[in-house]
């Protein structure tokens, strides 16, 4: 009963995480793509304070349960799903933490008014590192789901 709740957490949760981050990627980044540099660092620091709270607890709970599952979960079938999960959801959390996070940062300390010459290529590699945790979160979810299959 405990591993089958687990899991289930893990995939609603996997399945949050790789949500959230697709729609940031089909719908989120080409509108911030197409704003004049001032409205993208106004949008930006609009956007951030509603995700930065959220997804890394979600993403936390998330591998804490998936690492349980990884190790007590009942066949190696769904262990090795689990530990597939776990290691997207690391990804993710990499790729957040190294990238994303860090140029989010880079990105509010800029003046709307004054930007910095490279702001667009900063603009594009947040997109591209975004894309990146996007597809690992998507595995994440499929690996969680199959080893949520496989108990």
């Amino acid at each position: 009963m405990l591993m089958d709740a687990l899991a289930g957490v893990v995939v609603v949760l996997c399945g949050a995480l790789a949500g959230v981050l697709l729609a940031v990627e089909v719908a989120v980044v080409p509108m911030m793509g197409a704003l004049s540099g001032d409205r993208y660092v106004q949008v930006h620091r609009l956007l951030d304070r509603r995700f930065d709270p959220l997804m890394p607890v979600l993403a936390r709970i998330a591998m804490g349960a998936d690492l349980f599952l990884t190790v007590f979960a009942p066949g190696w079938g769904a262990r090795a799903a689990f530990a597939a999960a776990e290691a997207g959801l690391i990804g993710v959390a990499l790729v957040s933490e190294l990238s994303n996070v860090r140029l989010n940062r880079f990105i509010d300390t800029w003046d709307p008014d004054r930007l910095p010459g490279t702001w667009a290529r900063t603009r594009e590699h947040w997109a591209r590192a975004n894309r990146h945790r996007t597809l690992v979160a998507a595995a994440a979810f499929t690996a969680a789901t199959t080893g949520a299959a496989l108990m």
